[in-house]
């Protein structure tokens, strides 16, 4: 096996774990401007986070391990530690720049019913915050149902789901 092999096979499984993980879709959400929300329920919290943040340290650790060992004259342990190095630093921007963050003072707000929320259920609001539109789950503080396309108040935010009630109830 030669070290552009192990470094190609760096970059590839850093893409997979960036792609599992979200981490790609949590970079598209940054560019657009768009609000992180947590995706618990897709795998365990600690593992999603610790394998986000190894996939960006895989990823540059692999280009730049790739890019050095490319060059004619470059020491094998040389390249290897400056691409250890760059892949240090991308895991610990990537923890920096991409702390999960829940829709921001969502206390007292207002938001609309997409699907049906049961009592005792779940359903879905779109909540507009600065410009930005989020669906999220929601659970009904009142006891009956709430129908898709009522505008619903926000009475609290537990992780990534709305507690919501009808307006003027409460």
């Amino acid at each position: 096996m030669t070290w552009a092999f192990g470094y190609l096979v760096c970059i590839i499984v850093g893409l997979v774990l960036a792609s599992v993980t979200g981490l790609i879709r949590d970079l598209r959400a940054l560019a657009h401007h768009g609000v992180v929300v947590p995706h618990s329920d897709l795998h365990r919290p600690f593992l999603g986070f610790v394998a986000g943040r190894l996939g960006a340290g895989l990823i540059l650790l692999g280009v730049v391990g790739l890019a050095l060992s490319a060059r004619r004259g470059a020491e094998p342990r040389s390249a290897l530690g400056w691409a250890c190095v760059a892949g240090g630093v991308a895991a610990t921007a990537a923890m920096l720049l991409l702390r999960r963050r829940l829709v921001p003072d969502v206390g007292g707000g207002r938001a609309v019913v997409v699907k049906e929320i049961q009592p005792g259920g779940y359903g879905q609001v779109r909540l507009e915050r600065d410009g930005v539109t989020v669906l999220l789950a929601a659970q009904s503080a009142d006891p009956s149902p709430i129908p898709a396309g009522s505008e619903v108040e926000v009475v609290e935010c537990t992780r990534s789901v709305l507690i919501v009630r009808l307006p003027g109830r409460g």
